[in-house]
């Protein structure tokens, strides 16, 4: 893409020049200024004595290029900082490998790994073929710590500038100073995508590298216990490829959306004889629908009442729903309510879940003024949904039966007074025998 490429990165390095010195190595006039990430090389060495292997990392920084800036010189080993760790320098701001990249470089993660050609000269246009001794190649991988950018590029380092390179003070295989361009590099402004079903979503891939280097973009879906296969952009089909203007877009539209397509898309992007990957997860998320039976309750103590709170048209099916009880004027956390029954998740034609959770409510004076409350959690959920019922109990009252018998036993007993009163009057004025 050429150095034009590096201007749509001007905002973001330039306030990155404003930074604490431990991002900028130099920012004197008339020297090109360079972006310093710590980065981590990985290699695999050779246990002695042992057929195994293991992985050595090492720390060290990676030097890149900042846009508007002189490309002529080199930064001298004296302007680096006194801290003797190696330093893998871009020469060349062909490949920008930061480009989009608009969040803290602090939060960025670093790796350079060395990349083995089995002995094999890489033909790359425009790099002249050695007849003794072979460029060596590196891979860099840069992501973002929080998931919002990645890139992975090649790097090559010439024959001969490895012939001058001091060795390293911390490893002998790694250089003091380790001069390389940037040849091809891909990126993604979005690892992880979510989305709704029945939307249309952008899967981001973009790449970076010489004008004249034919490229050829293909995508593949990976999904859990199944094989690979390659997404047709062709065909009036659901996926489309953006056209390759400006150069450099290989992102994928997927229109309409439907539980089939999530899973890990692969963006892989062939110049001459490299290839690299970059990955898309891709998520869909359906937010629940959450409803209950009732808005608010006035029962009389002892009488019950059936609460549900229903759970509908969500994915993927882990969700968390809890009846909670909530005392009269707040104040305190809710308790869970006991005894909460769970019914069978029912899938619709769609592929989203739903489901009811209810329990018997029972009412007594202690009910009176709460609240209860039905929450959910779902991934697809910022916060919570909370739907609530207010619960007003009274005192039992004396029913007409009740009552009929009070009033029946007053009758009984008035009935047994007056024969008691008749009783004693007829034997007072009966005639004495004698």
């Amino acid at each position: 893409m050429g150095c034009g490429t590096w201007l749509a990165a001007g905002c973001l390095l330039s306030a990155v020049i404003t930074r604490p010195m431990n991002s900028i190595v130099s920012a004197e006039p008339g020297l090109r200024r360079n972006l310093q990430l710590p980065c981590v090389f990985e290699m695999r060495k050779t246990i002695p004595l042992s057929n195994e292997t293991e992985t050595v990392l090492l720390n060290v920084r990676l030097l890149l290029p900042v846009a508007g800036t002189e490309v002529a010189q080199r930064p001298q080993t004296e302007r680096l900082p006194a801290d003797n760790l190696p330093s893998f320098i871009l020469q060349e701001p062909s490949v920008n490998i930061l480009q989009h990249m608009d969040e803290d470089i602090n939060m960025l993660d670093c790796r350079i790994s060395p990349y083995f050609t089995a002995n094999t000269q890489i033909l790359w246009p425009g790099r002249e073929v050695q007849a003794h001794g072979l460029d060596t190649w590196f891979t860099c991988t840069i992501k973002h710590t929080a998931g919002k950018y990645a890139a992975t590029a090649f790097l090559v380092q010439g024959h001969k500038d490895r012939e001058h390179q001091t060795p390293g003070q911390l490893h002998q295989d790694i250089a003091e100073q380790t001069h390389m361009s940037a040849v091809l590099a891909v990126r993604t402004r979005l690892p992880h995508v979510r989305t709704a079903l029945g939307t249309d979503v952008v899967l981001d891939c973009s790449f970076s590298t010489e004008q004249r280097v034919a490229v050829a973009v293909r995508w593949a879906l990976r999904q859990k216990g199944r094989q690979e296969r390659s997404i047709t952009t062709s065909g009036g089909g659901r996926a489309e490829m953006f056209p390759q203007e400006p150069r450099g877009n290989a992102s994928l539209l997927l229109r309409r959306v439907e539980l089939g397509d999530e899973g890990t898309y692969i963006c892989t992007v062939q110049a001459a004889a490299l290839a690299l990957e970059q990955t898309v997860q891709l998520q869909i998320t359906e937010k629940p629908t959450v409803t209950v039976n009732v808005n608010s309750l006035s029962l009389v103590e002892g009488e019950q009442q059936k609460l549900v709170c229903d759970i509908r048209n969500y994915y993927p099916a882990d969700i968390h729903v809890q009846w909670l009880r909530e005392p009269r004027g707040g104040g305190q956390l809710p308790d869970a309510v006991p005894n909460v029954l769970t019914s069978s998740h029912r899938r619709s034609s769609n592929g989203t879940y739903s489901f009811s959770r209810f329990f018997l409510l029972t009412a007594t004076l202690r009910d009176d003024g709460c609240t209860y409350t039905c929450r959910v959690e779902h991934p697809s959920l910022q916060a919570s949904i909370r739907r609530s019922v207010t619960v007003a109990v009274r005192a039992a009252e004396a029913n007409s039966i009740t009552w009929l018998l009070l009033l029946l036993l007053g009758l009984v007993g008035c009935l047994v007074a007056s024969l008691h009163h008749l009783h004693k009057a007829r034997s007072t004025t009966k005639p004495k025998p004698y």
